[in-house]
């Protein structure tokens, strides 16, 4: 397998696939105007565009060796997960301020407190149980799909 892909690069492919899903789902709903429904499916094409090389390279390394291409996903999407809290929440705080609604200001503030002390406590967890996690992917993991 290529070590030398970045981590952005391996996420690619099931972001896509989650946001397809999502764009199916969204397809569907009565009450979501057409001109919303074409832009949802312009924005997905546009990205597809962009990204299709990336999203081409993850389908054919899943294909190839699905058991490595999912755990990649796995390490992947926990540091995508740190870059977008470290990139949420300075946003959020300032969309916080200008607010004019109590209530939502309370409700993203107890999302965001619990989505990252709940994204902590895991990060705590894997780096007390570093090797044990590490040994189970490089092993049974990638065995369960042999």
């Amino acid at each position: 397998m290529n070590q030398s892909l970045g981590w952005l690069d391996l996420v690619v492919f099931p972001i896509f696939l989650t946001w397809f899903i999502g764009l199916i789902l969204v397809l569907f709903r009565k009450d979501i105007e057409i001109q919303w429904k074409i832009s949802f499916i312009f924005l997905f094409v546009v990205y597809m565009v962009v990204f299709g090389k990336e999203w081409a390279n993850g389908l054919d390394r899943l294909e190839a060796n699905p058991g490595w291409e999912i755990r990649s996903w796995i390490y992947s999407i926990g540091k995508l997960t740190f870059y977008f809290l470290f990139l949420i929440w300075p946003i959020t705080m300032i969309r916080m301020f200008y607010s004019v609604s109590r209530e939502w200001v309370s409700r993203t503030a107890s999302l965001l407190i619990t989505i990252t002390v709940i994204f902590w406590f895991f990060f705590w967890l894997y780096y007390q149980f570093q090797l044990e996690v590490d040994k189970f992917f490089d092993t049974r993991f990638l065995e369960f799909f042999q």
